[in-house]
């Protein structure tokens, strides 16, 4: 069992980026329809014909070709993973999942393993897979090529609930007992399922069912966040974001309770170590243990990912905040644009892409 313990700081614990990205992003020109990989300032002509699906990884680029082979670019190699298209495929910051009529792979620094041969029940992080195998009968996990069995179920019953962070996995087995896997240790949590939980890097929040406490698990350790429970609540990378009983915005952020402030907002939304949060009149970001204001109005289109926030400003330019730092990216109106990792890409007319990244246009 966990010991309870009530809210700290990791004093020790400073927040910090770990580059687990590469700079990729991909596109089919508009015109052409050659299918193009941007990777790290570079180019890729890919394909010269149109490809009918794609993902794009932090490392790696998955995508079906025009005569259905499957593909994956991965260290400026591109390899046939197979000769037809998968029923299901997914790009992660550090895997492609992928699934052919119910044999689960997945693709991991140049290397394909398969993981069942028949899933049931299944979800995936940045770096692990857990799933369902329904010919061993057993809840099993995935993690840095290695599968190791997390739980028996010898009554043959799949989990109930299941959800995978980044790192982390947390379900509702059989039984209605609620754990979770981390760090290749099962914690059992409560003798019954949640009301709600949520599983993000390092982190797992839910209401307990019977207390209606909001707690969360956080490296290992239980706390107890509030006495009553949020009216909502988001996860991101050792982060919770929360509206609490009162109304009052607050996040829990590497080890410390933030009161953002004492009324709710309209709207807030987390991605990895961000939160963006506001109405009509505030566009704030939460980065750090920092709040900072980037509009005095809510952009009609914005997107996060890892640690980016880009948006369309008033005047139809791109703006991006990245690393605690706002830059004006181009000069000209942006017609679209998308967002992958720390890669921007971005077009001012029908015909031109480009790519900002590391403070750079390409």
């Amino acid at each position: 069992m966990i010991k309870f313990r009530y809210i700290f700081l990791l004093s020790a614990l400073m927040f910090s980026q770990v580059s687990r990205a590469q700079n990729l992003n991909a596109y089919s020109d508009k015109v052409t329809q050659y299918f193009y990989i941007f990777d790290d300032g570079k180019l890729v002509e890919a394909e010269y014909l149109p490809v009918t699906q794609s993902a794009v990884g932090g490392n790696c680029v998955a995508y079906v070709d025009n005569s259905s082979n499957f593909k994956i670019y991965y260290d400026g190699n591109t390899n046939v993973e197979a000769d037809n298209a998968p029923d299901k495929f997914f790009a992660t910051d550090n895997l492609i999942v992928y699934d052919f009529q119910k044999r689960l792979s997945v693709f991991e620094r140049g290397r394909s393993t398969l993981l069942t041969y028949q899933h049931g029940i299944y979800a995936a992080g940045d770096s692990m897979v857990a799933f369902y195998d329904t010919i061993s009968y057993a809840l099993k996990f995935y993690k840095d090529g290695v599968i190791k069995e997390g739980e028996a179920l010898y009554d043959k019953s799949p989990p109930k609930s299941l959800q995978v962070g980044d790192n982390i996995a947390a379900y509702v087995n059989y039984n209605d007992l609620f754990k979770v896997y981390y760090n290749d240790r099962l914690y059992d949590l409560e003798s019954a399922g949640p009301t709600q939980y949520k599983a993000g890097c390092n982190t797992v929040a839910y209401i307990d069912r019977y207390t209606r406490n909001f707690k969360v698990f956080y490296h290992g350790n239980l706390l107890q966040l509030e006495s009553f429970p949020p009216s909502s609540f988001k996860v991101g990378d050792d982060i919770v974001a929360y509206i609490d009983n009162t109304g009052s915005f607050k996040v829990f952020c590497m080890g410390q309770l933030y009161t953002v402030q004492t009324y709710e907002p309209q709207f807030f939304d987390v991605t990895d170590h961000m939160i963006v949060f506001g109405d009509v009149q505030n566009f704030n970001v939460f980065y750090g243990g920092k709040t900072t204001k980037l509009e005095s109005y809510k952009p009609e289109i914005y997107q996060m990912d890892y640690n980016s926030l880009a948006y369309i400003d008033s005047f139809n330019k791109i703006r991006l905040f990245s690393d605690g730092a706002i830059k004006d990216v181009s000069g000209s109106i942006v017609n679209s644009f998308q967002l992958t990792r720390n890669v921007l890409m971005y077009s001012t007319d029908l015909e031109s892409m480009h790519f900002y990244c590391n403070g750079k246009n390409y």
